[in-house]
């Protein structure tokens, strides 16, 4: 398919570090909200990872942009397409910074993508958060593991880019769109923690037992001692409860507590006076699981995510499910590819031609067509186009469209197009099929001509001998 339309207003962010205090990374109190309902609200984490799945599934390329054309055109070969297939070791690499690049955008709105060489000289990229790097003595440090103290120095030539998504106020602020979903996560938190209270506190309490304790005991437990002593009976039952709450599958999760009852010669008195169940759940209201339903779509119509993802598309026809999915790709997956895009652009692809160049003494930032070069994507994996290959088999017979738009709508891509040896070979193909059309066809013209001469060689037999049609056969009267 057709690559995107390079956007003339993207909005984003990238900078190549230095190790100045200012640049030491660190988190806002919103930003650490935001990571925390990553981490602890489902609904939330589960938009985010749909949009840097989403992400996984773009490719990366290198393309020169010409102002004018209305997309980048990819670049087949040269030193700009050899440094994007170098960048994190590849395709699989690349799926990967892809999609934690997305992920850091939509949740706290900026992250680090450090890049540094191995002991065998292949360069490494990955992106990490203001908590896993910091600026000591003047060097970049990273994070390793738990532990105060295990941090591990980067060396000299690391280079270090910051890539975020400014504020509308102030633009060298990182700033999330999730940031305006807060209040809806804030709902749907608190509701959960209530339903989760009220299925824990059914699970503690199936039930308990009135019991009279001049009747009723536990005779391997020890009486408490005073009255500050504590109930036998009662420490059972917390027991109990306990256990059952640590392992739901358990009997004591769903049994009531069992007591030996022993009334002795009293025969006369019930086992109803002694003993009376006392049930203490706390059925859960109808109404959370409404006010759950009305958070979830109040999130999904605040996050920066198509809300059928949340909501689901149970409603509709598999027609307007695609429309949906493409619909959500151009609005909610492009923009975010587009800033990654700027942000390698201008972190990794533009150093990289820069260094390069100085080396050679070229300057490599321009394209063939004096264009400069970009970093940019191909979303064909995620994207559902409409089937137009009838139709561009038609306007390519009749010469409406060029080869470039054959085989973008036939679904190939610009390196299936034929080289000149492969034109030639086409050609004596054609060549050696026209020949064999031809003798087939005079073949068939000597066929159909064929019943004439037979008729006019038995027309000429029957002129040199004639048939005496006067003649009688033998004794027959003359």
């Amino acid at each position: 398919m057709g690559l995107p339309a390079f956007g003339t207003t993207l909005v984003a962010s990238a900078s190549v570090l230095t190790t100045a205090r200012h640049n030491n990374p660190k988190y806002t109190t919103t930003q650490n909200q935001l990571w925390n309902y990553y981490y602890t609200l489902e609904e939330f984490s589960a938009a985010v990872n749909y949009k840097g799945n989403a992400l996984s599934r773009v490719r990366l390329l290198a393309a020169e942009h010409i102002p004018g054309e209305p997309e980048p055109l990819p670049l087949q070969e040269g030193v700009a397409v050899d440094a994007v297939a170098r960048l994190a070791g590849g395709i699989g690499g690349q799926a990967q910074l892809m999609k934690l690049m997305g992920i850091h955008f939509n949740v706290p709105g900026e992250g680090w993508l450090v890049g540094q060489t191995d002991e065998y000289g292949d360069d490494l990229w990955s992106v990490y958060s203001a908590d896993e790097l910091k600026i000591r003595e003047g060097v970049y440090q990273l994070k390793v593991g738990d532990a105060q103290n295990a941090w591990m120095p980067l060396g000299p030539d690391t280079m270090v880019v910051r890539f975020w998504r400014p504020d509308e106020r102030y633009s060298y602020r990182a700033a999330s769109t999730a940031s305006h979903a807060l209040g809806a996560m804030g709902e749907l938190d608190l509701i959960n923690k209530r339903i989760v209270a009220e299925t824990v506190s059914r699970l503690a309490s199936n039930g308990i037992l009135l019991y009279d304790r001049g009747k009723l005991s536990f005779p391997q437990t020890p009486n408490p001692g005073g009255a500050e002593g504590q109930d036998p009976f009662a420490q059972v039952l917390v027991e109990v409860g306990s256990r059952g709450i640590k392992d739901p599958m358990s009997a004591e999760a769903a049994l009531k507590l069992p007591i030996g009852v022993d009334l002795g010669d009293a025969t006369d008195v019930k086992l109803s006076d002694v003993m009376m169940t006392l049930d203490m759940s706390n059925p859960i209201d109808d109404k959370l699981i409404g006010q759950r339903e009305s958070a979830i779509r109040r999130l999904a119509t605040a996050l920066d995510l198509p809300s059928d993802q949340l909501l689901g598309v149970s409603g509709m026809n598999h027609w307007g499910a695609a429309q949906v999915e493409e619909s959500g790709i151009k609005l909610h997956i492009a923009p975010d590819a587009e800033m990654i895009c700027h942000a390698l652009t201008k972190g990794y692809l533009v150093p990289m031609l820069r260094a390069e160049g100085n080396e050679r003494g070229e300057d490599l930032l321009r394209g063939p067509n004096g264009g400069r070069i970009v970093m940019w994507y191909d979303p064909s994996e995620i994207v559902q186009r409409p089937d137009k290959s009838a139709a561009a088999d038609e306007a390519y017979d009749r010469m409406e469209i060029n080869g470039v738009a054959y085989r973008r709508e036939k679904g190939f891509s610009e390196s299936d197009a034929p080289s000149e040896d492969d034109l030639e070979e086409m050609a004596e193909k054609l060549r050696l099929r026209a020949q064999a059309s031809a003798v087939q066809v005079q073949e068939t013209i000597a066929e159909a001509d064929e019943p004439d001469r037979t008729e006019t060689t038995e027309t000429t037999r029957d002129s040199e001998n004639p048939t005496d049609t006067g003649a009688t056969e033998p004794g027959e009267a003359s």
